[in-house]
């Protein structure tokens, strides 16, 4: 009788024991994907963060520095505000991480600058939006 169950406990084990690596495995690896995917998404979150404060700031920069005295003196013409989109380009460019450049490049196709000139343009529409909200 002893025989018999070491026996049966022996064939339990030897079937049971592949199944369950199997599933402890798919656990693993779902349990791994869950968490890369986590981390991805919260990397991107973190890049996003940072293309948006860049971009308002490198706005306010150039409000500040030089958009507001041309418009005060009555010069802000073309010329002056493709000189102020320039460089609140630049000064986004040069405040973005590498990670952030890159993440830049992969979603625009390599258009960095393009991608730039699209948010920077949307800040400053934000920008007039709430200044007249206030008044």
């Amino acid at each position: 009788m002893k025989e018999i169950l070491t026996q049966l406990l022996f064939a339990t084990l030897t079937i049971c024991a592949p199944l369950a690596t199997a599933y402890v495995r798919k656990a693993a690896a779902a349990i791994n994907a869950s968490t890369a995917e986590k981390i991805k998404n919260e990397t991107i979150q973190r890049i996003c963060c940072e293309i948006t404060d860049a971009v308002a700031d490198a706005v306010a920069a150039m409000n500040q520095t030089y958009v507001n005295d041309l418009k005060k003196t009555g010069s802000f013409d073309k010329a002056a505000q493709a000189k102020a989109l320039n460089g609140a380009i630049s000064a986004a460019i040069k405040s973005l991480s590498s990670d952030a450049l890159d993440y830049i490049k992969g979603i625009s196709g390599g258009d960095t600058v393009g991608y730039l000139t699209t948010r920077i343009q949307a800040q400053i529409d934000r920008n007039k939006t709430a200044k007249a909200a206030q008044q």
